[in-house]
């Protein structure tokens, strides 16, 4: 074993061109794990040794130890290790992009030849551009002392077979070195994943012979790395003197890629394959486990050709990172709590009616190119552009819940012409509406294409996705349903208003407004059920709008008086009272009502009709009231009517039986029990 020891303390001594003292070995367990591939990537406390300039990109304190057992299996059993301590200290927590490196690294073989590295360094970001590159620079400083201890032997000389030829002349000068060397380091990082890294070593050649000469050959290393959130590509060049006194190269290509988890920490695999002169051939893998703030790295080293007889180098350290977790902790511990919530739950969209789950509002000015994209309904399109804005982002749960609803949108719906029929403008609003997170409207809107289109595959997958993501169930009605989707709309706004439901009733005639704006039949129900709120400006809105395309000649005459009425109201000349008219069409029978709500005057699309506020007026003195003016009819036909409208009453269904008690009233202004018949049905159905 001793004479082992002293022909590799020999060759380290000894000023060759083939150099052996300070070779560069690697430190650590990560980067040995990829080959020592780490100039383009240098993100960790020991970017000092491999690229001072990768220290800039380090906003958190990192102290780091490691050990490596090198070369384990050598025929004598001789013990090569390395020991190595660096430390990692940001300013202003990595706000500024400048961060101070220390290290010492410490090389032994079995006590008889030790290499001492200390070393000072500084990264700082030296310019950055308005596109997001960033060309961050080091320099790092280095004192090198070796040393060896001279073995018995080395009092007693050999020459051949004859000895006592007293102490060996080799090992009788100086027993350790010492010098000062520097490393530069370049690294320029793309907007996006790309990062160049160039390295220095051994700027100043420093010699760090015994006696003589032995200077140390500049190297000049260069790499690229591809770096995305969970995983690392990277390859590197690196110039080396050979056996022969010439030049050669060595190439590294490496990965890595990280498995974080929510509840078990984050585990890491990473290898590489590495060739070059000298017939230099390595293999190498290497792991990784983090929890907390403490991450253990372990590396397996494999080398073929150069060094025989070994079975490979062991490697392993601890770092541990101080201070609170990085953007990109956060944003990788926020995708997975979102991976969770998916296998639990599925993606979450958000829902219009909590504020605390609301998704990202697109007024945000920040996402006017979404916007404009989704106006334009490109929905590919504005999918990237989001996912480009969150690239530079804190991803806020408000916004991954607006990228997730882009991405079901995208899913089903890449791009959609301009809207030329019903279903293509219902689908454009409904995707419209689902990512402004009008939840309910959007479903409306989407049940009402579908109903248009049943069979349409990718329509009633879209509506399935859209009621999973929202809560809420769609409108499907069955294929043999006796209306149509407005029909049905309409016959439950009845069925509400029998209940007394009236704030429902509401709602429904606007859903139907939304859909149709150009309603005729909701809108007179809507200005009647306006009128017996007393909101008779708002009533008055809906009348107006319903005359506009109201085609059938008893209702228009109806709409006129109704409006003649209100208007009265609001002038003065008229007390407030509980009359109330109501949808004509409810005088009819349901086969007529059903016959002329489906008719396409009442079904024909066109703008909406604006919303105007009530306005509050001081009535003027009470004039005489005129007698409004009383349509054809007689006492026959009063008293069949007001038998309808009593049925009505009994009942319960208040809508229809006003609308008897007022058909009276217009055919006989004086008559008195349908006058206070209209009073009760106002008393219930008056807003507490």
């Amino acid at each position: 074993m001793m004479r082992l020891i002293i022909a590799l303390a020999l060759a380290m001594l000894a000023p060759q061109s083939t150099r052996a003292a300070f070779d560069d070995l690697g430190v650590g367990a990560r980067a040995p794990g990829m080959g020592d591939a780490f100039i383009a990537l240098a993100d960790d406390a020991y970017a000092p040794y491999y690229n001072p300039a990768g220290l800039a990109q380090i906003d958190r304190s990192q102290l780091s130890v490691a050990y490596s057992r090198l070369y384990v299996g050598l025929g004598d059993g001789s013990d090569i290790g390395s020991s190595q301590m660096y430390w990692a200290l940001p300013i202003s927590r990595g706000r500024k992009n400048r961060t101070f490196g220390f290290g010492l690294n410490r090389l032994s073989l079995s006590g008889a030849y030790v290499e001492q590295t200390l070393t000072g360094a500084y990264g700082f970001k030296l310019w950055e551009r308005e596109s997001g590159s960033q060309l961050l620079t080091g320099l790092a400083a280095k004192y090198l002392t070796r040393s060896f201890s001279a073995p018995s032997e080395a009092e007693n000389a050999c020459a051949g077979l004859s000895c006592n030829q007293g102490v060996d002349p080799v090992l009788s000068g100086a027993k350790s070195a010492s010098a000062i060397d520097a490393d530069l380091g370049f690294l320029y990082r793309f907007p996006k994943h790309l990062q160049i890294g160039l390295a220095v070593q051994h700027v100043m050649a420093p010699n760090v012979a015994f006696s003589g000469s032995d200077k140390l050959e500049r190297g000049i290393n260069l790499g690229v790395a591809y770096k995305s959130l969970w995983m690392s590509l990277m390859g590197e060049v690196r110039t080396k003197k050979t056996a022969a006194g010439g030049s050669g190269r060595d190439y590294v290509v490496a990965a890595e890629r990280y498995y974080p988890t929510l509840d078990y920490g984050q585990f890491g695999l990473r290898g590489s394959v590495g060739i070059g002169s000298d017939d230099w051939r390595q293999l190498t893998i290497g792991a990784s486990y983090r929890i907390n703030k403490i991450q253990t790295d372990y590396a397996y080293l494999l080398p073929f050709g150069a060094v025989k007889g070994n079975s490979g180098t062991h490697r392993i350290s601890l770092t541990f990172h101080f201070g609170a977790p990085t953007g990109e902790q956060e944003i990788s511990r926020e995708l997975l709590e979102q991976a969770k919530r998916l296998r639990e739950h599925g993606p979450e969209y958000g829902y219009e009616y909590s504020e605390e789950l609301k998704p990202q509002d697109l007024s945000d000015p920040r996402l006017a190119n979404v916007r404009n994209l989704i106006e334009q309904r490109k929905y590919r399109l504005a999918q990237q552009a989001m996912s480009e804005f969150a690239q530079n982002q804190v991803l806020s749960p408000p916004l991954l819940r607006l990228s997730n609803r882009l991405t079901l949108a995208a899913y089903f719906f890449a791009e959609l012409p301009e809207p030329k029929d019903k279903y293509e403008t219902n689908i454009v609003a409904a995707l419209r509406s689902f990512l402004y997170g009008e939840d309910r409207l959007s479903m409306l809107q989407a049940s009402y294409a579908l109903s248009m289109k049943p069979e349409d595959s990718r329509t009633s997958h879209f509506v399935d996705d859209l009621e999973k993501a929202v809560g809420i169930k769609p409108d499907r009605l069955p294929p043999d349903h006796p209306r149509s989707f407005i029909d049905e709309l309409l016959y439950r706004v009845e069925f509400s208003h029998t209940r007394g439901d009236y704030g429902r009733v509401e709602t429904q005639l606007k859903d139907v407004l939304v859909l149709e704006p150009e309603n005729a039949t909701a809108l007179e129900r809507l200005g009647s059920l306006r009128y017996l709120n007393k909101r008779y400006l708002e009533a008055n809105q809906a009348w107006e709008a319903a005359l506009k395309i109201e085609t059938r000649e008893r209702e228009i005459l109806s709409l006129k008086e109704y409006l003649k009425r209100s208007n009265d109201i609001l002038s003065g000349k008229m007390l407030p009272g509980n009359v109330s008219p109501l949808e004509p069409e409810a005088t009819e029978t349901k086969e007529i009502e059903a016959k002329e709500t489906s008719s396409p005057a009442a079904k024909s699309p066109a703008r909406a009709t604006p919303k105007v506020e009530p306005e509050t007026r001081q009535p003027a003195p009470r004039a005489a009231a005129p007698q409004p003016r009383a349509l054809s009819g007689d006492a026959r036909d009063v008293q069949a009517i007001y038998q309808k409208g009593v049925e009505h009453y009994a009942r319960g269904e208040y809508l229809q039986a006003s609308a008897m008690f007022l058909q009276i009233l217009q055919i006989d202004p004086n008559n008195e029990p349908a006058r206070k018949a209209l009073e009760r049905i106002g008393n219930r159905t008056q807003k507490p």
